[in-house]
């Protein structure tokens, strides 16, 4: 109840020393826009609806230059209603013990209070950035919220005409350059019309082709008309060409069938036969004056028409002379045009993206807008006082409980392997049911009592350490753990399997071993390190075959410096020499520094705890001056004295 009551106490303090904190909230919508312009080809349109794109708008509106921007634009360093401003509580508690007067914040220190007050935030699957300023005047959180935007918005267009301005001077430059360069390449070609005549050069081209096709038809028409002239000629020579020369032809043949007939009845003297051989002769002489009449005429017309054919001829290579010597001025003409071409395409290319630029530079606007303005907030959004009282309390309560319950929690004592290996972090080597001492012939329960649970359990702890090493120490956090019997029955399990042992009694301020299994100390381990026995003298054979033990030996006064002399280390190294284990009972670790002093001459130490009793706490401390002690942590512990049920490994006593 005490640290509820306390816990509330600094709630309620909390409180009154944080002063409330007002959120004003600016929705704008990132615009799809489209440009009214044509771009230029290689122009990239970025997409407002990507991811990325708006992620940006929302960086660049939670961007140092622009709150700084914000911040002078405001005044805000100036502005009563921030400079009267309270300080959080930790603020407070700083004036309180260390009063210093108010410095004017720098460029940096605007930044840093800017960006704590100013969140930008993009609304998940919307185009809608959320622009939160908070403050403790509500006021100042509207305005500054408000002016984020403006701001931005403004910043956005100077950006765009201080890009804009570099890029219109340049091509404003370029267009007077173009121009110039095209006139002269217009004036340089004029000057070549004039030189060569060739004012409509195209048009005189377009004649003379046309001129060449007609004489080439018409001298293919000659050539026809005198080929077909020769040939007459040459018909001329052969049969008749003309119908006069047919008609004549065809008289003579009648002429002469008659004459024939005639002469079938008349002589050759005869007046009739004569007339028909006169009208003969007038014929072939008609005949004879028509061929050669038909022959001039066809000379001459061949005449005629070759005639026309070399007239032609002339002509055609007189317009075939003239097109080649078009042909060389144009070429000349052509390059030039090409040129007055090429210079008035890139001007006119350069003039409209002028025009684009000065478009642009008075129309395009930023890509945001404002849909929700922020207003002034009249309820704080922190501290919230029930929260804050409610988590008081919360603590309160539970400060009490770590109050009350950790330091039971420690001291509890281990009740089952599961608890004891997680707080002590090492590994459980054993675990030994609780059992009732009988006294047998051997005093050793592992040899007297060999059929039950805790024997063979001690079985398990003679297989979990056996090949481990050749040298072994038990000890333990406290007294009454059940150290001595672990050491003396694991030792009686190694010997049982063969392995030569020697049982060490190292507890030299209550020694029980000798009592144990001789009935009455002997002398032993302090005799030999003090060098009154060799160990050969001092060690005695117990009733179990290759089992032998170096009792206690004789009282002295402290033990801790004799056991921490290099003379035990010696001995244990001879003892190794001798036996296959050397097996060691030591003294408890929290109530003498015996164990710690010989933890470093063995190669194992096994930390026995004894369930349900020891405190967790004790055996914590234990192993941790063990650890330190020897320089590695232990082989494990032995859970000793564990009730049959469920705290323990009861659940299978029945197998044996």
């Amino acid at each position: 109840m005490f640290f509820a009551l306390a816990a509330l106490a600094l709630g309620f303090v909390y409180l009154k020393l944080t002063p409330a904190v007002f959120e004003a909230r600016t929705v704008v919508q990132v615009e799809q826009t489209t440009q009214a312009v044509v771009s230029v080809q290689d122009a990239v349109r970025e997409d407002l609806k990507t991811v990325e794109v708006l992620k940006t708008i929302e960086q660049n509106l939670a961007s140092t230059a622009l709150l700084l921007r914000v911040a002078k634009v405001v005044k805000f360093e100036e502005d009563a209603r921030f400079t009267g401003e309270k300080g959080g509580l930790m603020s407070t508690l700083n004036g309180l013990i260390k009063k210093e007067d108010k410095e004017p914040l720098t460029e940096a220190g605007l930044i840093r209070t800017m960006s704590d007050r100013v969140k930008v935030a993009l609304r998940r699957g919307t185009r809608l950035i959320d622009v939160t300023v908070s403050g403790q005047n509500a006021e100042l959180a509207r305005d500054i919220s408000l002016a984020v935007v403006s701001e931005y918005t403004q910043l956005i267009l100077e950006q765009k005409l201080a890009a804009s301005k570099p890029i219109y001077g340049h091509l404003v430059s370029e267009a007077e350059r173009l121009k110039k360069q095209l006139e002269a390449s217009e004036q340089k070609l004029q000057a070549y019309r004039e030189e060569k005549r060739a004012v409509s050069l195209e048009q005189t081209q377009n004649i003379v082709v046309a001129t060449l096709q007609d004489l080439n038809k018409s001298l293919s028409e000659a050539r026809s008309v005198r080929m077909k002239i020769e040939s007459d000629v040459t018909a001329l020579t052969g049969s008749a060409v003309t119908p006069d020369m047919v008609t004549l032809k065809q008289r003579i043949a009648e002429q002469e069938a008659e004459l024939a007939s005639l002469g079938e009845r008349y002589d050759s003297k005869n007046p009739r036969y004569l007339q028909a051989q006169s009208e003969i002769d007038k014929l072939k002489l008609s005949l004879s004056k028509a061929t050669q009449d038909a022959a001039e005429v066809v000379k001459a017309s061949l005449a005629a028409a070759k005639e026309t054919e070399q007239k032609l001829v002339k002509a055609l290579q007189e317009q075939e002379i003239k097109a080649l010597d078009l042909n060389k001025i144009s070429i000349q003409y052509n390059t030039l045009s090409r040129e007055v071409e090429s210079d008035r395409v890139m001007h006119e290319a350069v003039l409209k993206q002028l025009k684009e630029t000065q478009i642009v530079q008075g129309v395009e606007q930023g890509a945001i807008r404002i849909v929700e303005p922020a207003t002034v907030p009249d309820r704080p959004v922190s501290p919230k006082k029930s929260m804050a009282l409610a988590i008081s309390l919360f603590l309160g309560l539970a400060c009490g409980m770590v109050v009350c319950v950790i330091p039971a929690v420690f001291k509890a004592p281990f009740m089952n392997v599961e608890d004891a290996e997680h707080q002590l972090v090492i590994p459980a080597v054993g675990v030994i049911q609780k059992v009732r001492m009988k006294r047998g012939d051997h005093h050793i329960y592992l040899v007297d009592n060999p059929r039950t649970l805790a024997a063979e359990s001690l079985r398990s702890l003679r297989a979990a350490l056996c090949d481990a090493g050749r040298s072994f120490m038990f000890c333990s956090a406290v007294p009454g753990e059940g150290k001595t019997f672990c050491a003396v029955n694991f030792a009686a399990a190694l010997a049982l399997e063969g392995h030569s042992t020697l049982l060490i009694d190292a507890d030299l301020r209550m020694p029980s071993i000798g009592g144990q299994l001789f009935g009455k100390e002997r002398p032993g381990l302090a005799d030999v390190v003090k060098g009154k026995l060799s160990l050969g003298d001092a060690v005695q054979a117990a009733k179990i075959d290759k089992l032998y033990v170096l009792t206690a030996g004789t009282a002295i006064a402290g033990p801790a410096e004799l056991l921490a002399s290099p003379k035990l280390k010696a001995m244990l190294e001879d003892a190794l020499k001798e036996y296959d284990r050397v097996v060691i009972d030591s003294a408890p670790i929290l109530a003498v520094s015996d164990a710690l002093r010989m933890s470093s001459h063995v190669e194992h130490t096994v930390l026995v705890v004894r369930a349900a009793k020891t405190p967790g706490s004790a055996v914590a401390r234990a192993l941790h001056q063990l650890t330190k002690a020897a320089g590695k942590r232990p082989a494990g512990f032995v859970l000793n004295q564990v009730s049959s049920g469920p705290i323990g490994y009861g659940s299978y006593g029945s197998y044996t």
